[in-house]
């Protein structure tokens, strides 16, 4: 008797096997479409590039020049990603002028060592780090310990040299080098950039380097050239210490004050005291038109501006009072901006300090230390006169050793600096400029420009990393000093900061909102004549994170919902509690999708399209009964709108990295499982795929081809799907089945392939038995899985394959898997057909 399996679609795990009779039980990189499964798409690396740490934001937008760009916050650095290149822009969080800073290390073997010893001493350790690498003849060796004059945990033969005998005298000289800085407040792994400094023990310290955490004010860094001395100096030492990196896992605290002291709030333990907080880092970034403001949870915002661009853009500069730059970037008056240099800034400008442009012309401009200007209408009175007379103040107060310009025919022009001689004294009235000219009275600012002497060397550049939103032009000295998130109002255009600190305050409320002035980045403090300001949430103890939608800003803390409006003035926002007692798993666990908001709980799913409801889900038991609490962090969520659905990716029970997804399709309300290792995604409308990143440390296409190319060699895709049981009525008989027709396509594989899937029949003794071992009756298991095979490899028959399989299978209950594991393949299942017959009772 021919019998068709028309399985219902979706997994079901919420019951038992036999429960879920002619459905599906078990997948791993199946969907459904039209009810029926089928192979999930591929995945393609964009390029073969990487970047460093892992990635847990993404967000994508296209200048005005058209330029299609990614935004990428990994643990250690933040990326804007251009046609598959991966530009560094993560920001300066603070720079430091050092003197004589480097320490280096070297010394002597105070006794002969073989080949294959694991530790050495030398004759002195003083300036050895606690572990490092180290040069005895042309033999690098690391070590990962050091006891006083003793190296021990020995690695022979470091960085492909080898590993060799070495006499008692031998010269040991250091990669490392300690470096004293007493600002301090660095972390293990952050990034640092030295400039200007001279050679010291043999080493030259330039460029970017990863530090290792020694103690509050110490730290070592791994150089390329062994010492050739033990010394200490490096001259006058220009610093610039990037954003402190994050944790990729969360890393609970536990004991009383364990850490260093003082490293962190009293009485708080501490895991990793070397690391900023316990927390995994996750940047939150949007586009404030063409340009980005970005940051990392619980730090202070930054601006990326698009006319500067994602690399550096090289600039000459003179030496001269002022100092007048000239770049090929078009920038507009007061843009702030920091240098970088290959070899030497002229005194007078130092790498990583902010400046402000003073326009002379659209890439040529004067600098400034602030942004502070003064305007007022002035005129020089007779030809050549060096007599300033002011007649009205526009804003701000003039004062002595300021430069005064005023536009002429499009660009700025200069009447050198101002000094008090007449009757003005910083006000209306009279001064003397150092090199008048005859002007009508007209509109004029002054400002203190920077002055530059001495010589330059290397090439000279605008730095692309962001810029602090609190050092922008216009900043009134209130901006957010923190945030655990923010976002843009598209329609109204504001800057929303959530879990921020207060007006005037440096302590950060998690429940407090601020906005800025409407079209504003710089005004955060209300007043009659702006719209900024805040307000305060009531449940929860910490706003978790927001999601945008099209007349609101959802807003989740820790235990409640709300819903944020635009009312406008005076209240500006206003929020509505839309449902209490309801969780979210970690800040990046909402998407939305055809206007309907879904995300994970810690318990259960949600949906809100305009009331919160409980998400019916068919695998709630069995995904949160194998799921790392302690990592709901890592928990993220996102859609694949051109299959319908929304995914979540988590960690199971016993893994502290992303290893599990579960896609719910709610346009057939259905959902599926699997396995897969992804750290972010992003389903966005300008770009032709999905987007995800990889524990590889790039970005792949998603729905590209049917294969994995994750790592740029071609690598199948094992999809498996497995029904639940079923038999021929309740049970009570055996049945054989001899023969099984196929029905499927191979629509999508790849031409020039042989693509093929294997089909199996798994048979019970009864619904608690388990499988029979072997499957076939008279046989071997494998005689109960066949390969279907397309017919022809190309072109391919989509439709034509193996029609018929001939088994031999007993059992009263039986269920049935579809898997594939060959390069090439994409299926999807239709209605397959069983030949059976009822086989007696026992």
């Amino acid at each position: 008797m021919l019998t068709k399996l028309l399985l219902k679609p979706g997994v079901n795990r919420e019951n038992t096997r036999y429960t879920n009779e002619n459905g599906w039980y078990e997948s791993d990189k199946v969907r459904f479409r039209q009810g029926t499964p089928e192979k999930i798409g591929g995945w393609q690396r964009i390029s073969a590039n990487t970047f460093l740490g892992v990635c847990r934001s993404l967000w994508n937008w296209v200048t005005l020049a058209g330029q299609n760009l990614l935004g990428i916050g990994t643990t250690v650095k933040f990326y804007i990603e251009n046609g598959g290149s991966y530009y560094d822009v993560t920001p300066i969080r603070a720079e430091d002028t050092l003197t004589n800073p480097f320490t280096t290390g070297y010394s002597t073997l105070s006794a002969t060592i073989t080949a294959a010893s694991t530790s050495l001493t030398v004759a002195s350790g003083t300036n050895f780090p606690p572990n490092g690498v180290i040069l005895i003849g042309t033999e690098q060796i690391a070590y990962t310990s050091k006891s006083t004059n003793t190296l021990s945990g020995l690695i022979r033969g470091y960085n492909s040299t080898t590993a060799a005998a070495h006499t008692s005298g031998d010269a040991v000289g250091s990669y490392n080098v300690i470096v004293t800085d007493t600002y301090g407040g660095f972390f293990n792994n952050d990034y640092v950039t030295f400039y200007n400094a001279s050679a010291v023990g043999g080493i030259t310290v330039s460029g970017e380097y990863q530090l290792t955490y020694l103690t509050t004010t110490t730290y070592s860094i791994l150089t390329t050239t062994a010492a050739t001395s033990s010394a200490t100096g490096g001259g006058t030492v220009y610093v610039a210490y990037q954003v402190t990196t994050g944790s990729a896992t969360y890393v609970p605290q536990v004991g009383w004050g364990a850490g260093n002291w003082g490293t962190g709030p009293w009485g708080i333990g501490n895991t990793d005291v070397l690391s900023a907080n316990s927390g995994i880092r996750i940047w939150n970034q949007i586009n404030w038109g063409e340009n980005l403001i970005y940051g990392p949870r619980g730090g202070p915002m930054y601006y990326w501006n698009a006319a500067i661009g994602y690399t550096n853009s090289t600039v000459t500069m003179t030496i001269a009072s002022p100092c007048v730059v000239t770049t090929g970037a078009t920038l507009t008056d007061n843009t702030a901006l920091t240098f970088t240099t290959t070899g030497a800034l002229p005194t007078g400008l130092v790498p990583g300090v902010t400046y402000y442009t003073r326009y002379i012309s659209a890439t040529t401009f004067y600098l400034s230390a602030t942004s502070t200007e003064v305007s007022f209408t002035a005129a020089c009175s007779g030809s050549g006169s060096n007599t300033l007379t002011v007649s009205a103040i526009i804003s701000g107060t003039i004062v002595s050793g300021m430069t005064v310009t005023y536009l002429f025919s499009g660009s700025y022009l200069s009447l050198g600096t101002i000094t008090f001689t007449g009757s003005g004294s910083g006000g209306v009235g009279t001064y003397s400029v150092s090199a008048g000219v005859t002007v009508v009275s007209q509109a004029m600012s002054s400002s203190t420009l920077i002055n530059t002497s001495g010589t330059q060397s290397g090439i000279q550049a605008i730095s692309p990393r962001g810029i602090a939103l609190s050092a922008l032009a216009g900043a009134d000295g209130y901006t957010p000093l923190y945030q655990n998130t923010f976002t843009v109002s598209d329609t109204s255009r504001f800057v929303l900061a959530f879990g921020t600190n207060d007006y005037g305050s440096t302590v950060l409320d998690p429940m407090l909102i601020r906005w800025s002035d409407q079209e504003s980045l710089t005004i955060w403090y209300p007043a009659s004549t702006n719209q900024a300001g805040s307000l305060r949430l009531s449940h929860g103890s910490k706003i978790v994170t927001t999601l945008q939608s099209r007349q609101e800003i959802v807003v989740w803390t820790d235990s409640s919902i709300y819903s944020l409006q635009y009312l406008g003035p005076p209240v500006v926002w206003g929020s509505q509690l839309l449902a209490d007692n309801v969780s979210i798993a970690g800040p990046n666990a909402a998407a939305m999708a055809s206007g309907v908001t879904y995300w994970m709980g810690v318990d259960k799913f949600y949906k809100y399209d305009g009331r919160v409801q409980t998400l019916r889900c068919d695998l709630r038991q069995y995904v949160y009964s194998d799921i790392n609490e302690q990592q709901f962090d890592q928990v993220f969520a996102s859609t694949n709108e051109g299959f319908n659905e929304v995914w979540f990716f988590y960690c199971s029970e016993n893994s502290n990295t992303i290893d599990k997804y579960v896609i719910y399709n709610y346009f057939e309300d259905v959902w599926q499982y699997g396995t897969m290792a992804r750290t972010a995604w992003l389903d966005t409308g300008l770009r032709n795929y999905p987007l995800a990143a990889t524990y590889s440390y790039n970005i792949v296409n998603h729905e590209y081809g049917v294969d994995n190319n994750e790592t740029g060699t071609t690598q199948a895709i094992e999809a498996t799907i497995t029904s639940a049981q079923f038999d021929i009525g309740d049970g009570d008989k055996f049945a054989f089945v001899w023969r099984m027709l196929p029905d499927l396509t191979f629509r999508g594989s790849t031409d020039g392939t042989t693509p093929a899937l294997t089909m199996q029949l798994l048979p019970l003794l009864n619904s608690g038995s388990g499988y029979n071992d072997p499957k076939s009756v008279g046989g071997t298991s494998s005689d109960a899985a066949q390969a279907v095979t397309a017919t022809q490899t190309y072109p391919i028959d989509l439709d034509t394959y193996n029609g018929q399989i001939y088994i031999r299978i007993r059992g009263r209950q039986m269920a049935m898997r579809i898997t594939s594991n060959q390069i090439g393949t994409q299926w999807q299942l239709g209605s397959p057909r069983i030949d059976l017959r009822p086989d007696g009772r026992r």
